[in-house]
């Protein structure tokens, strides 16, 4: 079946219609603020409306600094339709927010107005000592850091602004390159801009601009600038797009998503376009007779990147508990060379899914008929991002296809429709389509027809290791194929395949300690501690693998140091104090609780 269902999927895909979207969908989003947001958001609606789909609207949720979900914050709203730098004398244009969107800090503060800019000396923060106020109250303040760094050892002070000129290392960057600063908290290691974070200015400059104001600077000592930003933060709402492709048991459901709310055509623009892309080929493939309605139906979610998926299985639990598997479409736009491939991310060990070999087994038939056009390659991780709806507290095993910072134009001005590949967009939508297509349909016959396969892709990308690792990765290798039992798929099946790797209701390690406290979670995903003071969250990060896999593998009836055996044979260690000092601090964060009972059930 797999090879006739991407031959048919292949012949429904539409290039130009979806060339089409992608560019005016981003039109909007290159504006990456709210009324913009939603204007894109809107579009994306109405699209799939226009397709005949089911359950299509907005799910809304609040942008207002303060609501949680999980253990993340929503941001403020913001909207800025114009900002400008320039020199102050003279006039000579820095950076311009309606030629180049990203030179205003996202989450940018109001300054002066567009009929009396503010003008104030700039100075070169980096050669600063210490900061104080004396020396950088009502002045922009120029910084060759990331602009966030600089707006934090400002806190406290009054500049007129921040000035950023750095741009990374990056493919596609050139000298006029306006890198893009999605990051304005207070906090080290922040993200989203809250309701306590101050209020600031931020401007974003080329490398080349930047170095146009630092040869004035040494020229001209004492030179000011004019500046302002038409902003506002608000207390507002976000808003993630719904549709689905009914299957004929509607009670379960395969979910594909990816984030929308961000600047780059390809990150991720391309991703909100490979989802309604797949829906709209999938829908049109079954009303023309080419394909059997789904056994299970198939939703689209675009959410933005990971508050907007916590938000939506939050409120939605209902349709949280349908949820059989998701695949996270986080860019399919770039090009992939064989050095610049795709990567589809599988994991984690905790909670294995027939769903990661079936998206593999997909992208390597369509990787043999695309050739040189398109590259993919298998990575196992811990996700700690869109995907970690996949902790078994939440429950929905996902995997991400993408290529997060190994992108041309990534985060910056650079990251246009002009970046994105014609054969990307197709094999990527083909390979989304083809994977909600066969997960809405497993049954008996389509699963024995994947198994083999399946078991050689296993055997090739998660086997391997020693000790802890290699025995760990066995038990998720079973769990693979004994995960076909949610889709009512026969034990006579899949048993005999995943009896090979480890005994049917085998502990995920051999001897766990039985005793020790416990600690049960209050929430599913990664825990930011955001809500700790900035000096009890040192140590931690919302991106770690570690942590990630310490809450996933725990299951609050596991004791804590056969949780932190598992972690660590899944993450390939952790610092020497283990586990408790986190554990502690989410204990502190509301998101955990102790039992000393020290007794574990058998």
């Amino acid at each position: 079946m797999l090879d006739s269902l991407i031959e048919t999927v292949n012949g429904g895909y539409q290039p130009k219609r979806t060339w089409d979207f992608l560019v005016k969908f981003w039109e909007q989003e290159r504006w990456f603020d709210t009324p913009h947001q939603r204007v894109a958001a809107e579009f994306a609606r109405d699209v799939l409306e226009e397709a005949g789909l089911s359950d299509v609207r907005l799910a809304g949720y609040p942008a207002d600094g303060k609501t949680r979900f999980q253990d993340w914050t929503m941001h403020m709203a913001w909207e800025c339709p114009s900002a400008r730098l320039a020199l102050a004398e003279g006039g000579e244009v820095l950076a311009d927010r309606r030629k180049v969107q990203a030179a205003a800090v996202y989450w940018s503060g109001p300054l002066g107005s567009e009929s009396a800019p503010a003008v104030g000396e700039v100075v070169d923060g980096d050669a600063l000592g210490a900061i104080t106020p004396e020396a950088v109250n009502g002045k922009f303040v120029l910084t060759a850091k990331p602009p966030a760094e600089m707006k934090r050892r400002l806190l406290g002070t009054q500049p007129l602004a921040v000035v950023s000129d750095y741009l990374g290392e990056g493919l596609g960057y050139t000298e006029d390159t306006t890198k893009w600063c999605n990051s304005w908290s207070d906090g080290p290691g922040g993200w989203y801009f809250h309701a306590h974070d101050t209020v600031m200015a931020g401007f974003c400059l080329s490398p080349a601009a930047g170095r146009k104001l630092r040869q004035a600077m040494a020229a001209r000592p004492g030179l000011r600038l004019s500046g302002f930003c038409q902003s506002r933060l608000y207390e507002g709402s976000g808003q993630n797009v719904t549709a689905v492709l009914e299957g004929t048991d509607p009670s379960r459901e395969i979910w594909i998503y990816g984030h929308a709310c961000e600047q780059g055509a390809h990150d991720n623009c391309s991703g909100v376009t490979v989802l309604v892309e797949t829906l709209r080929t999938l829908k049109e493939l079954v009303a023309a007779g080419k394909l059997p309605r789904p056994r299970f139906s198939i939703r689209a979610i675009t959410t933005e990147e990971c508050v907007g998926m916590l938000a939506f299985a939050t409120l939605h639990d209902d349709l949280r508990r349908r949820a059989m598997a998701g695949l996270n479409v986080d860019a399919g736009g770039n090009p992939a060379p064989a050095d610049q491939p795709y990567i589809l991310n599988f994991g984690p060990l905790s909670n294995p899914s027939f769903a990661w070999a079936a998206a593999a087994l997909a992208g390597l038939a369509i990787k043999e008929k695309a050739g040189d056009a398109w590259h993919l390659r298998f990575k196992r991780f811990i996700p700690n991002a869109d995907d970690m709806i996949s902790d078994p507290k939440c429950g929905v095993p996902a995997m991400w296809l993408g290529k997060g910072g190994n992108s041309v134009g990534y985060h910056s001005s650079a990251d246009t429709p002009e970046v994105c590949s014609a054969d990307a967009l197709r094999c990527n939508t083909v390979l989304t389509a083809t994977w909600a297509y066969l997960m809405a349909s497993m049954d008996d016959k389509l699963a024995g027809e994947l198994i083999g396969p399946a078991a050689k892709w296993v055997e090739e990308n998660l086997l391997g290791g020693a000790g802890d690792a290699e025995h760990l990765r066995r038990w998720a290798a079973g769990g693979v194929f004994r995960d076909l039992a949610r889709w009512g798929v026969s034990e006579s099946v899949y048993e005999p395949t995943a009896a090979k790797y480890v005994a049917a209701g085998a502990p995920p390690l051999p001897d766990l300690p039985a005793e020790g406290p416990r600690y049960v979670r209050a929430a599913w995903g990664t825990y930011t501690l955001e809500t700790l003071p900035v000096e009890r969250r040192e140590g931690f990060s919302r991106w770690s693998g570690w942590q990630a896999a310490g809450g996933y593998w725990n299951d609050g009836i596991r004791p804590l140091p056969a949780v932190e055996r598992l972690a660590r044979a899944e993450a390939g260690g952790m610092p020497e104090a283990g586990l408790k000092p986190f554990f502690e601090a989410c204990i502190e964060a509301g998101l955990m609780v102790q039992d000393n009972s020290g007794a574990y059930p058998r």
